[in-house]
């Protein structure tokens, strides 16, 4: 762990030190509610074979790009997502590098019918607790900062308070915590978090290290319909994508562009 991740890391701990904690009366109520939910909707978003499932990416910001959003508002973007066909919306609620909020979850829950993955940079458990409040339905973890011991709390954490965990990884060894915490799901980033560089040949090259009815997710670096192509061989059906969404003149175009279909008003 070095350079951005570990500014982010270090930065999220210290604002972390400020966060108020849920009393037992809480974490009891938020228990009971999360497990009359039935079957989690973000892990039945990833099983619809052949796909391309697409998970679509709402950011304001990121530390390699600047702002991103600048054209249309959360909801509008959301709007247009789910009309072209998204199966989930993702959130990145980090607030200093990724200019986001935890309230993001809770807006997005209130203008659409799809499952909602929230990213951040969890490393406390009371992270996961503020996830289930809001109604998140997936909650990234990032192998890379934590230990196997945590990873494996933080997985059945969210799986008890029926929260999907999408485990990221970069490399092998990511790969073999992840699959030593049981993951359910998979998420192999195409950007190395400490340099920001991406390529897709990252999800080909460890592909095969993971079990072939693994669910897995290809994170970053998507920008066509080639690229998916390209990754639908290798066997991935479920692809992350954000900036190339959220720079497109039409973000719901560019999303039926990388699913293969035809645009919005054309014919």
């Amino acid at each position: 762990m070095e350079d951005i991740l570990e500014k982010i890391v270090t930065t999220k701990r210290k604002k972390l030190l400020y966060q108020r904690h849920p009393s037992l009366t809480e974490l009891a109520d938020l228990f009971l509610n999360r497990t009359h939910q039935g079957e989690n909707k973000f892990y039945q978003a990833l099983n619809q074979n052949p796909g391309p499932n697409i998970i679509a990416e709402v950011k304001f910001a990121s530390p390699s790009k600047g702002k991103l959003l600048e054209r249309f508002t959360l909801r509008e973007l959301v709007y247009r997502y789910q009309k072209a066909g998204a199966c989930a919306i993702s959130v990145v609620t980090e607030e200093t590098f990724f200019r986001g909020y935890s309230e993001m979850v809770r807006e997005v829950k209130e203008c659409s019918t799809l499952p909602v993955l929230q990213k951040d940079f969890v490393i406390e458990e009371s992270q996961i607790y503020q996830a289930a409040k809001l109604g998140a339905d997936a909650l990234l973890l990032i192998a890379r900062i934590l230990s196997l011991q945590r990873l494996k709390k933080f997985v059945e954490l969210c799986q008890l308070l029926n929260i999907t965990p999408l485990v990221e990884v970069h490399d092998e060894s990511d790969i073999q915590k992840a699959l030593q915490a049981e993951a359910p799901v998979i998420g192999i980033n195409n950007r190395n978090l400490a340099t920001f560089e991406v390529s897709i040949q990252n999800t080909i090259r460890l592909r095969k290290y993971l079990p072939k009815e693994k669910i897995v997710v290809s994170e970053s670096g998507i920008v066509s319909f080639q690229d998916i192509e390209l990754l639908l061989k290798q066997g991935v059906h479920n692809f992350l994508v954000g900036e190339s969404l959220i720079k497109a003149e039409e973000p719901d175009n560019k999303l039926l562009e990388l699913k293969g279909g035809v645009k919005i008003g054309t014919h």
